[in-house]
């Protein structure tokens, strides 16, 4: 008997990918306060948001646009678009960390990193799509 596979639409995928980051963020955060201090924890947390806030704004971004009067220009141009914000929000949350705030620099880089490779590995992974 041959099972049905349920995809996720690209809207859930978006969110449950999001929620995944969120949760290493503050995990990673309280990993690096139990083992040094508040200032490591903000870090983190400060590492992580830098990552997952532009990609929400990707998110809400590229996939605002209906699917059904899509053309293939207005969906490479949201892209574009939603890339844009991502960078200069991102290149804009650095400095401001970076000029603003006391921070440790392992727990911030740390934290980024591992933002980003959980956006590499469940955009492989889920929904088994590419």
């Amino acid at each position: 008997m041959k099972q049905k596979t349920r995809h996720l639409s690209d809207r859930q995928v978006a969110l449950v990918i999001l929620i995944y980051q969120f949760l290493l963020v503050v995990a990673v955060a309280a990993l690096f306060g139990f083992g040094q201090g508040e200032i490591a924890a903000r870090s983190a947390l400060l590492g992580g948001g830098i990552y997952w806030v532009p990609q929400c704004l990707f998110s809400v971004v590229v996939l605002a646009r209906s699917t059904s009067d899509a053309t293939p220009h207005s969906i490479v141009a949201s892209f574009y678009s939603g890339a844009g914000i991502k960078l200069t929000s991102t290149i804009m949350l650095f400095v401001l960390v970076f000029k603003y705030m006391e921070v440790s620099i392992l727990p911030l880089y740390t934290a980024y990193t591992l933002a980003l490779l959980m956006q590499w590995i469940s955009s492989f992974t889920l929904n088994n799509r590419y």
